[in-house]
């Protein structure tokens, strides 16, 4: 079997595209989820049941790093272009959001 090029296989582009699109949307939910848990942490806001804290480590975290694995899949393969520029940004904001609860964590515990 021949190796195809990016050009034979239809609707390549579109797939990376779509993978940039679903990265963008999970760097956007879980920076919201980690906005509210991370103030719920730090006890700047009250949250009685502590669903906002559980939302933004369990959820916020997960959607984070898929959202980096999304980011990772729409480079592969591709030339150094527009497409390929933003999932590299987009790796490092959605990989940015895991380091941000360390940070907290650290900071709490100072």
């Amino acid at each position: 079997m021949d190796k195809q090029t990016e050009e034979e296989i239809p609707g390549h582009r579109l797939i990376q595209s779509f993978a940039i699109f679903m990265a963008a949307v999970a760097l956007v939910s879980s920076v919201m989820m980690t906005y509210k848990g991370g103030r719920v942490y730090l006890g700047i806001e009250s949250d009685p049941f502590g669903r906002d804290l559980i939302v933004g480590t369990w959820i916020g975290i997960p959607t984070a790093i898929a959202g980096a694995i999304c980011a990772y899949m729409a480079l592969y393969g591709r030339g150094w272009n527009s497409l390929r520029v933003a999932s590299i940004v987009l790796i490092a904001s959605n990989l940015l959001v895991p380091l941000s609860w360390i940070v907290m964590s650290l900071t709490k515990s100072v």
